[in-house]
């Protein structure tokens, strides 16, 4: 089962183009979640990584971060699968209620 913050990443990759740098993960999740660090999604995406739910790779050097290259994250089909379960099983929780007792008079 996927935490709140590994689904709403997983969800993003999907809509990706692709791959998403961490920044641009950053941005399209502080839209929808109130409070998201930098931080939290780190170590997220690493946990992730190690489950095989996401993969990374590393760009080329870029000369305006001093030489410092940017990670490219992209899901991976167990991503795609362990969301649609995360959704399937979300979507089990939307049943009526029962009526239980009989209507007070």
């Amino acid at each position: 089962m996927l935490g709140r913050i590994e689904e709403a990443i997983l969800l993003v990759l999907t809509g990706a183009k692709g791959e998403a740098t961490t920044a641009e993960i950053y941005e399209a999740l502080s839209e929808k979640l109130k409070k998201v660090s930098f931080g939290a999604i780190y170590t997220t995406l690493d946990r992730m990584k190690e489950k095989k739910l996401v993969t990374r790779r590393k760009g080329e050097p870029l000369a305006h971060r001093g030489g410092k290259a940017r990670y490219y994250y992209k899901i991976t089909s167990s991503g795609r699968a362990a969301v649609i379960e995360s959704q399937k099983i979300a979507a089990g929780w939307n049943f009526p209620i029962p009526e239980t007792a009989t209507p007070a008079r």
